[in-house]
């Protein structure tokens, strides 16, 4: 069966062929070349980056022993990419967003390879590690939208769930193996060299292969062709005002700002039980030490990557995608309060060992509800959001990662003030409350199939 798409007025629509039949349902999102090798790029490009993010904090710590340092760079690489995502959006919807794309993965090659050239020659310092987060930083910002933003030009309409589902569940994968590969490597790399753990030369290996997967994302990228409609049109509007017809569309249309807001307050009380409450309950409260914190983190990932392979393989028969988004958010909310909860009971004994079952079921919960919504909300933006907008209104979208790291600041405060299962709960109620006031006052988010 062909399916015709047109994505942009004037432009001659894309006609799409069947996806492979040896492929499996949950994977027809890969068997298009264009969505194949941009899926490709981000993987290998999202490995890269979280075993960047897992080996900077150590090597800081290896270098100065001070947890002031280790905040300084998590706020310098997180500072560009909220600072800068107005204007990665406004470009993302001028300029041609594959080579902006490439430009970025580019980019963040050549951070990775003379990051990895100063380490393996005992040279390193703090200010090469805080440059080139700065950088990283910037590439990641104007990377996202982008991104987003050409998606739903390379596979059919109907697909369009099934490749956000393999999009988010590749890289929850990805985060979960990151971790271990990071950690492996630079383990591995201080024997080869026979120096000692905290020696920085001997996080060198690591950085071989986080360069070694951003050229493989350079690579893959310049290799993407994409259809003439996803090109975006020429504008003479300034920058400003191509601006605030961003902010006008996303006001005017009640599911796009509906599902932005909801996304704001997930990120805001959601995502911040890995960072910060997981941690704690389990060190804090559960007292089941870091390996039963890794326990609870994986779990979460596991939760998350089930999540998005139940997505991808409903992928078009889903309906009632707003009610959902609503509902899944409520749902989610609770599953919030009942880890706090639970952490509080004590823990059940399985074959000899205590184990934190009930915590351990909600964290998967969590897990596999954050996942799902987040690639539903992600589907209806795209779908709801016109081309030439996209880059602006996924900028904002990506305002997120702030949101995030903001909600984990204030959780510290209120873990102090009210202890951490409270906390939690208080989170998991404040993400009921934004789900049911925003099905109450913007209806037509409700009825989005």
């Amino acid at each position: 069966m062909l399916e015709a798409q047109p994505e942009q007025t004037g432009a001659t629509p894309v006609v799409w062929g069947d996806p492979p039949k040896w492929l499996p349902p949950t994977l027809h999102a890969l068997g298009y070349k264009g969505y194949l090798l941009l899926w490709l790029g981000q993987v290998t490009n999202s490995l890269a980056l979280w075993m960047d993010m897992v080996a900077r904090p150590a090597l800081v710590l290896a270098m100065t022993g001070s947890a002031v340092q280790l905040g300084l760079i998590a706020l310098v690489r997180g500072a560009p990419m909220l600072a800068l995502a107005p204007f990665a959006g406004l470009l993302a919807d001028r300029v041609d967003r594959r080579m902006l794309i490439l430009i970025s993965k580019t980019l963040g090659f050549f951070t990775y390879a003379i990051l990895a050239v100063v380490i393996l020659m005992g040279n390193v310092e703090l200010w090469h590690v805080y440059t080139t987060a700065i950088v990283r930083g910037v590439t990641a910002a104007f990377d996202q939208p982008a991104r987003q933003a050409l998606l739903p030009n390379l596979v059919p309409t109907r697909l369009l769930m099934n490749a956000i589902a393999l999009n988010t569940g590749s890289m929850q994968l990805t985060r979960i193996l990151s971790a271990s590969v990071a950690g492996f490597a630079i383990a591995f790399w201080a024997v080869f060299l026979g120096v000692e753990g905290n020696d920085t030369r001997s996080f060198g290996g690591v950085y071989i292969l986080a360069t070694i997967a951003g050229l493989i994302a350079v690579v893959v990228s310049y290799m993407l062709k994409v259809p003439l409609a996803a090109k975006v049109s020429r504008t003479e509007a300034s920058w400003f005002g191509s601006f605030t017809d961003g902010l006008k569309f996303v006001a005017k249309n009640p599911v796009v700002l509906g599902v932005l807001i909801l996304m704001n307050v997930q990120s805001f009380f959601g995502l911040s039980y890995t960072q910060v409450f997981l941690p704690w309950l389990a060190l804090e409260v559960m007292h089941i030490g870091p390996q039963g914190m890794g326990l609870l983190i994986g779990t979460a990932g596991l939760g998350s990557l089930v999540g998005a392979v139940a997505i991808a393989t409903i992928g078009e028969r889903l309906r009632r995608r707003g009610p959902i988004i609503i509902v899944g958010l409520t749902v989610y909310g609770l599953a919030l309060v009942g880890l706090g909860l639970t952490s509080l009971l004590p823990p059940m004994a399985v074959l000899g060992a205590a184990v934190p079952v009930l915590p351990i079921v909600m964290t998967m919960l969590v897990g596999a509800g954050q996942t799902s919504i987040v690639t539903i909300k992600n589907a209806v933006l795209m779908e709801e959001t016109p081309n030439d907008l996209r880059g602006r209104v996924f900028s904002i979208q990506s305002l997120d990662r702030g949101f995030s790291t903001l909600g984990a600041g204030a959780a510290g405060f209120l873990i102090a003030a009210v202890t951490g299962p409270i906390a939690l709960a208080v989170y998991g109620l404040a993400c009921v409350v934004g789900a049911v006031t925003v099905g109450v006052t913007l209806p037509k988010l409700r009825k989005v199939d």
